[in-house]
């Protein structure tokens, strides 16, 4: 299943299949003159500092234009090794999770299943064999689903951080559609392509610093993360990404779902929430740096955002499941193992199970220090 964006966002899709990354360049671009004109196909809205009529942008870090840097990248690729399929222990989680305990439960790849309050919160879903706008091709998932969909528990809250089709699967959210029913977060523009697949979806979008209550004790806030969007070659950056924070008793939750390193948006989000509880932070697809370092943190780097974060609890994402960079399976759990042992960090602060591992998380802990200078929000 796919966006309905049309046969030119096709055909610009079917530019990253040619072999000949030079004829694919030539068309692609004469494609992009012919489409120069055609404005947002996601969203309208006012200009602000991170939209400008057309695209979005992230103020601090500019989005260098890349698509050269990718043909050549995929050109030159030198991916490492990755299994070709690997053993999952499944989980079945509870029904509910009551009061303030968290129980986190690893899917996979950006997939995190959040139980806390009697509210289940899924993050980035993909129960998808690819992630990937086909069905056969395009990266392959190497690790089961870390639960099976049918076990499940209800689904209240669905988490999209941005629509690359490793976060935004559209026919994993079909089926949770179908199966609950239940309210999809998502940054603006995003809400386009959900409900043009699904009528009836409700979803609601978000800006960078806007909220919504879920019940008496949740709320949810998009804030900004450094990346980018597309589903496509000619809808680059026409819908918003972004980071979640989660307010509930027991302290913050942040998701960034996939990010670059920044540090000005860690001090951002500690001076307006306090220490997060918990944090997921991304560890894979990160290599070669050259072509990654903007929109691709590394391990070592998201030991240094979950530092900039006040180093409470954190678990890592996006490793062991898709092969989406030329780093081999096994590295980001060795790069993030050396990082953390180089700052002195223990193992039970910043996890990384295996693809359907879990574990609970303890309520922030006054001693844990200053809870920050909350902004009112």
């Amino acid at each position: 299943m796919m966006a309905g964006n049309g046969i030119a966002q096709r055909s610009g899709r079917a530019c990253l299949l040619f072999s000949r990354p030079l004829v694919a360049a030539v068309l692609c671009a004469g494609f992009a003159l012919v489409l120069a004109g055609c404005g947002n196909r996601y969203y309208r809205g006012p200009v602000t500092p991170h939209f400008d009529g057309r695209q979005f942008d992230n103020p601090w870090a500019p989005m260098p234009e890349k698509f050269w840097d990718f043909l050549k990248w995929r050109v030159i690729a030198a991916p490492g090794y990755w299994p070709e399929s690997v053993k999952v222990s499944t989980s079945v989680p509870p029904r509910r999770v009551t009061g303030d305990a968290l129980r986190v439960t690893y899917v996979g790849h950006a997939s995190v299943l959040l139980q806390t309050q009697g509210v289940n919160i899924l993050t980035d879903p993909i129960w998808s064999a690819r992630a990937s706008p086909f069905g056969f091709a395009g990266p392959r998932r190497v690790a089961a689903p870390g639960v099976r969909f049918e076990d499940l528990p209800p689904i209240d809250v669905v988490l999209i951080s941005h629509n690359h089709y490793d976060h935004m699967d559209l026919p994993t959210l079909a089926r949770l559609f179908d199966a609950f029913d239940p309210l999809v977060l998502a940054p603006l523009g995003n809400d386009t392509i959900l409900q043009g697949e699904m009528p009836g979806l409700r979803v609601k979008a978000l800006d960078w610093g806007q909220g919504v209550a879920f019940g008496p004790l949740l709320r949810f806030t998009l804030e900004p993360m450094q990346h980018w969007s597309a589903r496509g070659v000619f809808d680059r950056r026409h819908a918003l990404w972004g980071a979640f924070v989660v307010e509930a008793p027991g302290g913050p939750i942040y998701f960034l779902g996939d990010a670059g390193y920044a540090k000005a948006l860690s001090t951002q989000v500690l001076a307006k929430y306090g220490k997060p509880r918990f944090s997921l932070l991304p560890v894979g697809a990160y290599a070669p740096r050259w072509f990654m370092q903007y929109a691709h943190m590394t391990p070592a780097e998201a030991v240094q955002t979950y530092l900039d974060l006040g180093k409470t609890y954190a678990m890592g994402t996006q490793y062991e499941v898709f092969a989406m960079a030329d780093e081999a399976y096994a590295a980001p759990r060795q790069a993030l193992a050396a990082a953390m042992a180089a700052k002195g960090i223990p193992a039970e602060r910043f996890k990384l199970p295996a693809v359907g591992g879990w574990f609970m998380v303890p309520p922030l802990d006054p001693a844990d220090g200053d809870q920050g200078i909350k902004q009112a929000h």
